[in-house]
């Protein structure tokens, strides 16, 4: 005899609308919450990655005097400089009107193989903060560019631009330093050209800038000094985070502490 044996089902409790949309409610403040702390981590890193591309160019500066006994390496972007001038495949020169319309970094990057430190340095993409987002083509930024850092004008740089800014000469050897702790070598530039040309100037006889820096690191830049030492410095005047974020030359600088503190790094004769 076969028993029959009752069997209850339960019914499955489905959410209720209110429910999801306290869920997908606590979802968004979640989400709104980390996307910042993502994003600063990420900045974060790249930073750390600019920062340490700064001490090996620095060192890389450091490394060429010691080896030319104390001679320091042009900053102006020519054959003599520490890097070159865009180049095509056949090893000529591009004009500005081709680096505006460059599609690709291969002609920067011939430069910068040819460049006086690229031996020390031996990477391209050193030469490159990863928040740098010129390499693009979408144009936001100005033309297609590559290298992040440039040098200042006064070392072993263009001796008319050095008179026409108020220095008073260039500085040939690591010896004419004053102080090369406080000598600063590189500079995070944001020129919208197509390419850092030259190299990187200001006013020292005026309270006005010449060229942009950069303002990529939540409104801080790094900086690689002539003893081979790199810091994190922020700008402290919102005129200069301006000016770096619009890719700006020629703007004023009356009491301005960013161009104070440069100033007083470019070397100038007593």
């Amino acid at each position: 005899m076969r028993l029959k044996v009752k069997t209850q089902r339960r019914g499955v409790r489905a959410f209720t609308l209110i429910e999801l949309l306290v869920v997908v409610a606590i979802i968004a403040v979640l989400m709104a919450i980390l996307l910042p702390v993502l994003s600063q981590a990420r900045e974060q890193a790249k930073q750390t990655v600019c920062l340490a591309n700064q001490r090996t160019l620095a060192l890389s500066f450091a490394q060429y005097a010691n080896e030319y006994r104390d001679a320091i390496v042009s900053s102006f972007t020519d054959a003599t400089g520490w890097v070159d001038w865009p180049k095509r495949e056949d090893g000529g020169y591009l004009n500005n009107n081709q680096i505006r319309r460059q599609t690709d970094s291969n002609a920067e990057w011939r430069g910068i193989r040819d460049g006086r430190l690229f031996p020390y340095t031996r990477q391209v993409e050193v030469y490159r903060c990863p928040s740098d987002r010129r390499n693009t083509l979408s144009r936001e930024f100005g033309a297609l560019a590559y290298r992040t850092y440039s040098m200042p004008n006064y070392l072993s740089g263009d001796a008319g631009w050095e008179s026409s800014i108020g220095g008073t000469r260039v500085s040939a050897r690591v010896t004419q330093l004053r102080r090369p702790a406080d000598s600063f070598a590189f500079v995070e530039e944001s020129d919208p050209r197509g390419i850092n040309m030259g190299s990187w100037v200001m006013y020292l006889n005026k309270q006005e800038w010449i060229d942009p820096l950069t303002v990529w690191h939540y409104d801080k830049g790094t900086i690689g000094f002539s003893d081979g030492h790199a810091i994190v410095h922020a700008w402290v005047d919102r005129r200069t985070i301006i000016m770096s974020r619009d890719q700006q030359f020629y703007l004023d600088a009356s009491n301005n502490a960013d161009h104070e503190y440069l100033r007083t790094r470019w070397w100038v004769d007593p």
